[in-house]
């Protein structure tokens, strides 16, 4: 006759196996995050470069400052799309005279994730095109 304790072994391995079937399916969405959040952080980055690139780029003058300008960026930049538009400014001196000569430039730089949604960043800033 076999004992009771058999049976209580079997039931206490089952109990085991599922308790790390578990924790191994809890380190797997762990690891997916992750993956989801380097991805992230990369893109992000990309981001800033090509940003902070086209804005000392239209600074010095070498992306003349139009009122709009488009570009695909190829590369590691692969799939951003870069929008330039630039407005001119009505500012006025301290003596109440206009100021000519001065525009906003907004950067965009407009991208697809990994679930097909556009993502955007934009930068903003004031440029005085140079005299030539």
């Amino acid at each position: 006759m076999k004992s009771p304790r058999a049976g209580f072994i079997l039931l206490e391995c089952m109990l085991a196996v599922a308790i790390f079937a578990l924790g191994i399916l809890g380190l797997g969405r762990c690891v997916e995050n992750c993956l989801k959040a380097e991805k992230f952080r990369r893109e992000e980055g990309l981001a800033q470069r090509a940003l902070a690139n086209f804005w000392i780029q239209v600074e010095q003058g070498a992306i003349p400052v139009t009122d709009k300008y488009t570009q695909k960026l190829e590369g590691a930049w692969d799939g951003m799309m870069m929008n330039i538009t630039r407005e001119p400014l009505t500012l006025k001196n301290e003596k109440d005279q206009e100021l000519f000569g001065l525009y906003q430039v907004k950067l965009q730089l407009t991208w697809p994730d990994s679930a097909g949604e556009m993502v955007v960043r934009e930068l903003q800033f004031f440029v005085s095109p140079r005299q030539r």
